[in-house]
């Protein structure tokens, strides 16, 4: 079992060598209590080590005392560490334990050159034959207020120092009460059962009991003998030694303390294994020993996931960029990047993921296209876009027009035809009304399918880019392609609309229509004459090689205002259908679709200036470096685990 509490107890030390307790906390037993509590005094008992007694040289940083056997040495060794200190740490890698206050004074000299009190920690080894393993660190006494010419920080920061130990989970508080002090009004235990509310981990250990007024000794052995404030782990006392004794060797001063315990009854009803320095040692070497039993377990897990946490939030940062070249190389990367995955987009070739990511979009999209479009999904927008737009032009067509609307265009415009013949201005001018309404309600959907394209491009450079100010660089360049596209989207239109002004088909779909609602009309006349009819002799319309009669002479006019009626119909169903796929292919399809590429080519032009935000800063920098750190701490404390 020794061997095991000594292997555990180098281990947690290790893991402190390492600095694992910058990043997680770990199993420690951390003595607290008020300047001049008797706090020294407690270290001197349990770790032999004569701590200095003047004022100048009180505690003012945080001490970590590893007590270690080592069989193999003669007599007991000393060895001093503080962090980032090299030539000190090589000075004193070794020495006799009795150079102990040429450390501490060097220490004090080196740690408190700047401030009175200092965040970093002296960590000292004492090795030897006789040592039983522990490891116990000593903090700042807590005090209220200063003398003249003191730091007036200084109560703060040693309240900073201990709370950070106190609030540790992982660290028992063995808080230092003098006797001649109620407990009801302790300073220390208040601040302990701050961080501790249920008293799980904290040890109050009583000292100098030898200045209490006799009247209260009652009361105060009930109180260690756990009876008034429960506390889980119990009290502890010892008898301190004061200025009168401070040098008198340490077997002499056990010694004076067991006389002391043994002299009153009252004493001798606290039980030896609570009173006195030996059981005071005994008690925190079996206590750190389960402690760190208990705990290490979870501490392993803690590491393993911390580690995991901090590689992820690295990883998330991405390569270091420190220079120009960097940044264009970076942007490069991800402006190709970004031209594959948006032009699949476009064009409906989403990622398994892409599609897994906004399948509640994709849902909402299915249920109302009309007033929900989806900015994820652009294809499919798209395309109900077109729908819309095609159903639009199909609304109006020229079938709407009246016949008598036929024959008055023919006739205010009528030059010198033959009866029956229309010249090729007045169909253009008939056609001019649908021709002019189709283009404003194209205009009006392009308008829209433009503007949804720059809000579904702009939603998806935002998703895509997570560095604010490089999505602001790839907006604004999207803006100014938008705008350039626009322009040639519109210039695009009046080109195809200004060549559908003159009506022009060889579409045999133009033809076939004609002939058959013409001949839909014969054989409807056919339907409604009578056979006796044709033996009447009454007046015949030729139609085809077929003579229709008719009672009228004049119907020529009529017929061929129908007939252009008819063949007005027939165009507008053969431009209309050429118009909305012209329209969408050489507008929204090349400008919008297929040009996407013109914007990123200009994105390769980028400027240096505006690359310039894709450079580390400082503060990303030192991130950095901490998160580098952290993770290397953790791996390295995780070969010890």
């Amino acid at each position: 079992m020794f061997d095991e509490y000594q292997g555990l107890v180098d281990k947690i030390n290790n893991l402190k060598h390492h600095r694992l307790n910058h990043v997680l906390s770990v199993p420690q037993i951390a003595i607290v209590g008020d300047q001049s509590s008797g706090k020294s005094s407690v270290l001197e008992a349990v770790t032999k080590l004569l701590f200095p007694r003047d004022k100048g040289m009180c505690t003012r940083f945080a001490t970590q005392v590893n007590m270690c056997r080592e069989e193999t040495l003669v007599e007991d060794t000393l060895s001093a560490y503080i962090d980032g200190e090299d030539a000190f740490n090589q000075r004193y890698k070794v020495i006799a334990a009795d150079k102990f206050h040429s450390v501490i004074k060097e220490a004090v000299s080196l740690l408190c050159r700047t401030s009175d009190i200092s965040e970093k920690v002296l960590e000292l080894t004492l090795s030897g034959p006789t040592q039983s393993p522990l490891t116990i660190v000593d903090l700042p006494g807590f005090i209220n207020t200063t003398l003249d010419g003191q730091d007036k920080n200084i109560p703060n920061a040693i309240r900073t120092i201990n709370e950070r130990y106190m609030k540790d989970s992982r660290t028992i508080i063995l808080a230092v009460v003098p006797a001649n002090v109620d407990l009801n009004n302790s300073y220390v235990l208040a601040r302990a059962e701050e961080h501790d509310p249920k008293n799980e981990r904290t040890v109050p250990i009583v000292t100098k009991p030898d200045m209490i007024d006799k009247g209260t000794l009652p009361e105060l052995i009930d109180t260690i003998l756990n009876n008034r404030k429960k506390m889980r782990l119990g009290y502890l006392v010892m008898r301190n030694t004061g200025f009168a004794d401070m040098d008198l060797p340490w077997e002499e001063a056990r010694q004076a303390e067991d006389d002391f315990f043994g002299r009153d009854q009252a004493w001798r009803s606290v039980p030896k294994a609570s009173r006195g320095r030996v059981s005071v040692k005994k008690f925190l070497g079996d206590l750190l020993f389960a402690h760190i039993k208990k705990e290490l377990p979870l501490l392993k897990r803690e590491v393993i996931n911390k580690t995991e946490e901090l590689r992820q939030e690295l990883s998330g940062m991405g390569h270091a960029i420190a220079s120009t070249h960097d940044a264009r190389a970076k942007f490069s990367e991800l402006t190709m990047k970004l031209q594959s995955s948006l032009s699949a987009n476009l064009v409906g070739a989403y990622s398994q993921e892409y599609m897994i990511q906004f399948k509640d979009e994709a849902d909402e999209f299915v249920d109302g296209l009309k007033t929900q479009k989806s900015l994820r999904f652009i294809r499919s927008s798209l395309q109900k876009l077109y729908q819309e737009y095609n159903a639009a032009m199909s609304k109006y067509n020229c079938e709407d027009l009246e016949t008598c609307d036929i024959v008055a265009t023919v006739g205010r415009f009528k030059g010198n035809e033959l009866p029956g013949f229309v010249s090729f201005s007045i169909f253009r001018k008939l056609f001019g009304g649908t021709h002019s309404t189709w283009k404003a309600i194209t205009k009006e959907h392009i308008t829209n399918m433009q503007l949804y394209m720059c809000e579904a491009i702009k939603a998806y450079l935002v998703h895509e880019i997570e560095h604010q100010a490089v999505r602001g660089v790839f907006l604004d360049y999207y803006l100014t392609f938008y705008l350039q596209q626009e322009k040639r989207v519109n210039t695009t239109l009046e080109h195809i609309f200004e060549d559908e002004l003159t009506p022009f088909t060889f579409n045999k779909y133009y033809y076939d229509t004609i002939l058959k609602v013409r001949a839909d009309k014969v054989q409807g006349l056919i339907d409604k004459l009578p056979i006796a009819s044709y033996q009447a002799g009454l007046p015949t319309v030729h139609v085809r090689n077929l003579k229709v009669p008719s009672a009228d002479a004049n119907v020529n006019e009529q017929n061929a205002a129908e007939d252009l009626g008819d063949q007005l119909e027939a165009y507008c169903k053969v431009a209309r259908k050429r118009i909305v796929d012209v329209v969408l292919m050489q507008t929204i399809e090349r400008h919008m679709v297929r040009h996407i590429g013109l914007y990123f080519s200009e994105l390769i032009k980028v400027d240096d200036a505006k690359l310039a935000c894709l450079i580390e800063s400082e503060a990303d920098q030192r991130r950095r470096k901490d998160l580098e750190d952290r993770v290397e701490i953790l791996e390295r404390s995780l070969l010890e685990l």
